[in-house]
């Protein structure tokens, strides 16, 4: 089976390479960090799975997975990620992946994830699906993301340029989350966050 990875944490990936290397069935044909590359890497190396980081620099992740299976229907597409919100899990559900799996899980977990959907399954496993059913927050996945630095600190300009938007598209971001979450400021709403209990750890600026 012929596969991408694409997480944009080095050693992560690294990792990923060795654990997979286990399986002789297995054949990495490309690893990437940033999104702005799959699409020209899947269409270069026509993967028959790609397993992929949710939280990755150089585009919109979701946007990037709508056109890629609309595009290659037949590539099976594993989503990682590190986030344990409900919410956020439950737009993942959304999106089109195949599984879902969390960056918290072992590798042996991991490895039955990449046989269950490279073997053309689906995957919600039971974890995920608990955070979904209690999903009660409306944002969006850039949203996510957006809320995400800000907790940690990170100004607009920065926010703009690690997700390649415009400045003012991310002032229209921290208007939205403000309003859905129901704060007047980043104080009110880092408290929020951390009463919610969205994220358990947070980018470093």
């Amino acid at each position: 089976m012929r596969i991408i990875i694409a997480d944009d944490h080095m050693i992560f990936r690294a990792g990923l390479k060795l654990l997979l290397g286990q399986c002789p069935d297995y054949r990495i044909v490309a690893e990437t960090g940033t999104a702005e590359t799959l699409k020209a890497l899947v269409r270069e190396h026509g993967p028959e799975l790609l397993i992929l980081d949710y939280n990755m620099p150089g585009g919109n992740v979701g946007e990037t997975l709508a056109y890629l299976k609309q595009r290659h229907p037949e590539l099976r597409v594993l989503m990682l990620t590190a986030e344990r919100s409900g919410a956020l899990l439950k737009h993942l559900a959304g999106l089109g992946a195949d599984g879902i799996f969390l960056k918290e899980g072992t590798a042996e977990a991991l490895l039955a994830a990449v046989r269950t959907v490279g073997g053309g399954g689906r995957l919600i496993p039971d974890n995920v699906r608990e955070r979904i059913d209690q999903a009660d927050l409306n944002l969006t996945a850039r949203e996510f993301q957006v809320l995400h630095l800000i907790c940690a600190g990170w100004a607009n300009p920065a926010i703009a340029e690690r997700f390649s938007l415009s400045t003012r598209t991310v002032d229209k971001h921290r208007e939205n989350i403000l309003r859905k979450l129901g704060v007047n400021n980043v104080v009110q709403l880092i408290r929020k966050v951390e009463a919610l209990g969205l994220f358990e750890s947070l980018p470093d600026g």
